[in-house]
């Protein structure tokens, strides 16, 4: 499996959006959780961490929003990408 360029330009425009994203509007907190956890589909171990901090967590908005960009930049960053595109 290989993380396409345009997949990486999709998670770095949902953590840009991400860090912009205001917590107050539930609309598009729910919108962008959605779309980063199907955006994460290509990484199996970093889609169940979104869903676990993000889509099923507790935590407050914010919480859920910086946990959230910092998946979503490990996801493009870390070494289980590099092994993905060499598969």
């Amino acid at each position: 499996m290989t993380v396409s360029d345009r997949k990486r330009e999709q998670i770095f425009g949902l953590i840009t959006e991400g860090e912009n994203l205001d917590p107050v509007n539930l609309d598009l907190f729910y919108r962008w959780v959605q779309t980063s956890h199907e955006a994460l589909g290509f990484h199996p171990s970093h889609q169940r961490r979104f869903d676990d901090c993000c889509r099923s967590s507790c935590d407050s908005i914010f919480m859920r929003i910086y946990l959230g960009v910092w998946i979503l930049r490990l996801s493009v960053s870390s070494p289980g990408r590099a092994r993905a595109q060499s598969m």
